[in-house]
């Protein structure tokens, strides 16, 4: 019997690095059905609402997931993107990354996808289990 293909879509995610005090602004992921993602620390951010701007969703998302109020001070000009295996198929994802700047901070509210939300050390960020995105991201803001 021949299995029927894998369900795909393709999604865009705008992240935030967010740094202040020498330190960046990191989210550990509560996604216990992506195995290769759950429990492991990225840069916030998340998808565009309808009739959003990216810049109006980056700046929602990183206030919703963290409690951060944030000032876009411009786009990276690179793209990461990866493929994750979900139990209903494939999903391609494209990331953006703005480097923001901190504006004030604020208890957060509970996210059903945030484990936990923490100010890394950059020099510390690469001893954390994260995702592939946050280095190449870090590596773009410091070149």
């Amino acid at each position: 019997m021949k299995s029927s293909p894998k369900v795909t879509k393709q999604i865009t995610v705008f992240v935030a690095l967010v740094v202040h005090g020498g330190k960046i602004l990191l989210v550990q992921r509560d996604e216990p059905e992506v195995k290769g993602a759950h429990m492991k620390w990225e840069i916030p951010g998340g998808k565009v609402d309808f009739s959003e701007t990216p810049e109006q969703a980056i700046v929602r998302e990183i206030k919703e997931e963290t409690g951060v109020k944030v000032k876009i001070k411009r786009l990276l000009p690179t793209v990461f993107n990866h493929n994750w295996d979900y139990p209903w198929g494939i999903q391609h994802t494209l990331i953006f990354c703005y480097e923001c700047i901190y504006v004030s901070e604020t208890k957060r509210k509970k996210d059903h996808h945030v484990a936990a939300v923490e100010w890394v050390n950059i020099s510390e960020v690469k001893n954390r289990d994260r995702l592939p995105g946050v280095d190449f991201f870090i590596d773009a803001l410091i070149a």
